[in-house]
């Protein structure tokens, strides 16, 4: 559980540092689009190692993004200081079709 727990903490901090970079210098940025691929990445990872702890389903909460997103879901919720996590941030669906297979993207859905 730990080493779940260690992952879905660096996905969530290098979240929050991909949109200050994002916000600050633009998406075109080098340490933007660094940030943005290291947690789209560590994302596959969790899906991919963790079969049993994680799934995608498709976002209803992405009024505010242009690109259609997955939302990385966590079977059970984890408690990651004073919040309970449910989830390991989103991925757009476009990602997503570039770093998986897709028997993999179906797996994940379905799982």
């Amino acid at each position: 559980m730990s080493d779940l727990k260690d992952l879905i903490n660096e996905i969530i901090a290098i979240n929050h540092a991909w949109k200050l970079s994002k916000d600050r210098f633009g998406d075109a940025f080098p340490a933007t689009k660094s940030l943005r691929d290291s947690k789209s990445l560590m994302q596959a990872h969790l899906l991919r190692d963790f079969p049993n702890d994680s799934f995608l389903k498709v976002a209803t909460d992405n009024n505010e993004h242009a690109d259609e997103l997955f939302s990385v879901r966590l079977k059970t919720p984890i408690k990651i200081g004073n919040l309970t996590r449910s989830d390991a941030e989103h991925l757009p669906v476009r990602i997503a079709k570039e770093i998986f297979l897709q028997h993999e993207l179906e797996k994940f859905l379905t799982r």
